[in-house]
């Protein structure tokens, strides 16, 4: 007998959001646009309209992570943003789409088609300066991703392990250098120890690989692609891209030379270490993201660059300062300043975030999809005489974030006020190839305030203010003040 049809599921939470940006310069500060999910263009909009519908999972009907005692459930989203700006860049849409999706579930996994904000990584995720793989920097990717999206018991270890992991393919873009490039990407992380024990030690990795496509100039097709202008494609050569494997020992007809000494595709990640320590009133977060992408970080010679976080958050969400945040970020090393394909202890110049094929770089609509730190080239002046994506990968950056609650209450509001404060200091070397002629150090600081309020049926006012004072950006001070609605509705069927 068949069973009855499901009922379309209705959402769950509408929002609705005003907001205008003021800058005292042609650009929006840095912190004000970096990890925005590529909807604050970097030229200052004057308006933003912002609205979305959400229907999430039935939390009368949990997941139980067993297949036998579950159920499929399903679940959408769709976020609109229109940006009135002036003079905006040739990249810059007035219309975005940063979350159009369709999900569903059936006991531990999910599934979900279409763009969805996601972050990769053992980092904090609100006051970091973002993962160095995948940050929150860019739109979007579209994609299909199968999921174990939370940390999920394994059951014979009665709940030491843990485990949490992705595995998606997506479409980058149409336009570009290269032209319709594909997307893979997975990743893999384990925690040791319970939620309730003392300490919790979480390991893993993603693996982001950007491939396939055709260069959009057939008239000027460099030496590192093949001569139709086609770059590898098929399910042969997503068998590589997934395995990392090399094809030198297939038929080699199809292949150039960069493709038999390097890799199918663009590929790059980060190994990632973590470790919580619970102190009853605190808990104690520390993190180690190591970066790879040429083969350096396997011969151990690019281990000095990274990503280093530690936090310290209260157990109490009300408290005036809940979590503090130190990070130090380099990416100076990159093996050397040679690379020697034969030599393991020259194996360098990793050149993070380019790439001789995919000159569009590790990049989505011309926004970094990784740390916001190494930025597209800047000007004409910046750019690389090939054209290639950035003009500033080494970087050093010390970073410090602030989070809490303002003990503040008067008859407008409807619960305290929460802060945010990020403070950024970076020294900027430029490329190996391409150093800058002298070090440009760059400051940028953030500070917002999210206030609700106890009008037209529940408010939310937002203001904050960024600055930037240095070398690599325009010195600016600015401004985003915004009103947020928000509706619920019962999330039962």
């Amino acid at each position: 007998m068949p069973l009855p049809a499901q009922p379309i599921r209705k959402p769950t939470q509408y929002s609705a959001e005003v907001g205008t940006y003021l800058s005292s310069s042609t650009e929006t500060p840095f912190w004000l646009r970096a990890n925005q999910y590529g909807i604050v263009p970097n030229r200052s909009a004057v308006l933003t309209f912002r609205a979305g519908i959400h229907s999430d999972y039935d939390t009368a009907r949990p997941s139980t992570g067993r297949w036998k005692n579950s159920k499929y459930d399903f679940g959408y989203g769709l976020d609109v943003v229109a940006n009135a700006t002036r003079n905006p860049l040739p990249y810059e849409r007035n219309i975005l789409l940063p979350e159009a999706y369709v999900k569903v579930r059936r006991g531990i996994f999910e599934a979900y088609i279409g763009r969805r904000r996601e972050k990769f990584g053992l980092a904090d995720s609100t006051l970091s300066t973002g993962s160095y793989a995948w940050s929150g920097n860019a739109m979007p990717v579209p994609k299909i991703q199968i999921s174990i999206p939370v940390f999920t018991p394994i059951g014979f270890t009665k709940g030491w392990v843990a485990v949490q992991g992705t595995f998606a393919h997506g479409y980058l873009d149409a336009n570009g250098y290269i032209k319709n490039t594909m997307l893979h990407q997975k990743s893999l992380y384990l925690r040791f120890g319970r939620p309730q024990d003392v300490v919790r030690v979480y390991g893993g990795l993603n693996h982001q690989v950007v491939w396939g496509g055709k260069i959009a100039d057939p008239a000027n097709i460099p030496p590192s692609i093949q001569s139709d202008g086609k770059l590898p494609s098929g399910l042969l050569n997503y068998f590589y891209v997934v395995s990392t494997l090399s094809p030198r020992n297939t038929d080699t007809s199809q292949y150039n030379f960069f493709d038999l000494t390097n890799r199918i595709g663009n590929h790059l990640g980060s190994v990632d270490l973590a470790i919580e320590i619970d102190l009853v009133r605190h808990t104690l977060y520390f993190y180690r993201q190591n970066i790879y992408e040429d083969g350096s970080l396997y011969y151990l010679i690019n281990i000095a660059d990274g990503l280093n976080g530690v936090r310290l958050r209260r157990n109490d969400p009300k408290a005036i300062v809940r979590d503090i945040l130190f990070e130090f970020l380099n990416t100076t090393s990159q093996g050397g300043p040679e690379f020697v394909i034969d030599d393991p202890a020259r194996r360098g110049k990793d050149d993070y975030f380019n790439h001789q094929q995919f000159r569009d770089g590790w990049a989505y609509r011309q926004h970094t999809i990784g740390t916001p730190f190494i930025p597209p080239a800047l000007g004409p002046q910046d750019q690389y005489p090939n054209g290639t994506f950035t003009a500033n990968n080494r970087v050093y950056v010390f970073h410090t974030g602030l989070a809490g609650s303002l003990p503040v209450r008067w008859q407008a509001l409807s619960g305290l006020p929460v802060y945010q404060v990020k403070l950024s200091y970076s020294r900027n070397l430029g490329t190996y190839n391409n150093p800058f002629s002298s070090v440009r150090n760059q400051f940028s600081a953030y500070a917002s305030l999210v206030a609700p309020l106890d009008i037209l049926g529940g408010l939310q006012f937002t203001a904050s203010v960024a600055a930037d004072a240095g070398t690599l950006y325009q010195n600016s001070v600015g401004t985003y003040i915004s009103i947020r609605k928000m509706w619920h509705a019962n999330q039962s069927k």
